[in-house]
């Protein structure tokens, strides 16, 4: 592996550290003050159209998985006008990031954004399991 290649999965790992902090500590909050709600049968298709964006990253199906993020966007959409859309809002942000990202990069590039897609997959999965016990 070169230098390059190595020093950004290093310094994407370091970013996902400090995202990893950033949303325990967000769902941590939104859990002591009792704000989410429990997520509708609907959010289990757009938390579906995630995992599945993740399998077609893993797949190297680039518009694929953009395609089924979009689909997840949309679903996120439905929180607006809640408390939980901080949360969901938040995470939205950074989907629609890799998105625009996986639309731009060139192809070598997609080794890296894949350990983010997987991390912003993980992240959902957390909020959607923490949304589901309430």
């Amino acid at each position: 592996m070169g230098g390059i290649a190595r020093r950004a999965q290093i310094g994407m790992a370091m970013f996902l550290i400090a995202e990893a902090v950033f949303f325990f500590l967000l769902i941590l909050a939104f859990v002591y003050f009792r704000a989410i709600p429990a997520i509708a049968p609907a959010g289990m298709l757009f938390t579906a159209a995630l995992l599945a964006s993740s399998f077609s990253m893993w797949r190297g199906w680039r518009w694929v998985t953009i395609g089924l993020g979009v689909v997840f966007l949309i679903g996120q959409a439905g929180f607006f006008g809640t408390t939980f859309f901080i949360l969901a809002g938040v995470h939205g942000l950074h989907i629609l990031a890799g998105l625009v990202a996986l639309a731009v990069l060139p192809a070598s590039a997609l080794k890296v954004m894949a350990l983010y897609w997987y991390f912003f997959t993980a992240i959902w999965l957390a909020i959607f399991l923490v949304a589901s016990q309430t």
